[in-house]
């Protein structure tokens, strides 16, 4: 299993460093603890088929989070999600029953 994810400009950064990568049409925006924002010409859906054996879980058609970063394994009331940087992101009405589950 691949433990790293190339980046633009030759760089590449450990699968575990990636706390959330946020889609915005045809590119993406990779957030990690360890960099600034990464955008790359990559849609999300190729990045969720890249990590599928990683802990990482499609919460809404905007966001991929990697569940190691997640502050708790729960639903907030307002149906959200924290992560270990402070980031709160929505999930979606369509995915809550299955991130309810997954968590």
């Amino acid at each position: 299993m691949k433990t790293t994810l190339k980046l633009p400009e030759l760089q590449s950064c450990l699968i575990s460093d990636v706390i959330y990568i946020e889609g915005k049409s045809n590119y993406s925006i990779i957030y990690t603890k360890t960099a600034e924002p990464i955008t790359m010409a990559k849609t999300l859906k190729k990045f969720e088929s890249q990590l599928r054996l990683h802990p990482f879980l499609r919460i809404h058609k905007s966001y991929l989070i990697n569940q190691a970063h997640l502050t708790s394994q729960s639903l907030s009331p307002e149906n959200s999600l924290q992560l270990s940087n402070g980031t709160i992101l929505p999930v979606s009405r369509r995915k809550r029953e299955q991130i309810k589950k997954s968590l």
